[in-house]
């Protein structure tokens, strides 16, 4: 697996919805910077992925359709900067401020009237 080339991505720098990690020190996921898809993080690393499907790919029959380009996102190198409390702490924090906000007022709009039917519209 190689780097892509591009500079390292702190976790602590990413929303921590774009975080997963685990208690028991296990496997880090990490949403993909470029196409979004849930990657896991080994040997500091986003694993290899495709990116999304070669547009009009479906037309294809299964045995020529193409493979869809790696996704430039993979091999991006992650430096896990938290620790599982920590992170923890910033999504609770994020869910909090989330739930404080207030909702935006809908106003109701009068109906337009109903059009008359067609036989209606001939007699007059």
């Amino acid at each position: 697996m190689y780097s892509n080339r591009r500079p390292v991505i702190r976790l602590s720098s990413l929303p921590p919805n774009l975080v997963s990690m685990s208690d028991r020190g296990g496997c880090t996921l990490v949403g993909c910077p470029d196409c979004g898809v849930w990657r896991s993080v080994k040997r500091s690393m986003i694993t290899p992925h495709r990116g999304p499907d070669v547009p009009g790919a479906e037309a294809w029959p299964n045995e020529f359709r193409p493979l869809a380009p790696w996704c430039p996102g993979s091999g991006q190198k992650v430096k896990v900067d938290l620790t599982f409390e920590e992170w923890r702490a910033r999504l609770a924090e994020g869910c909090r401020q989330a739930g404080q906000r207030r909702r935006t007022r809908v106003m109701p709009r009068p109906k337009p009237p109903a059009a008359p039917a067609v036989v209606q519209m001939a007699a007059r």
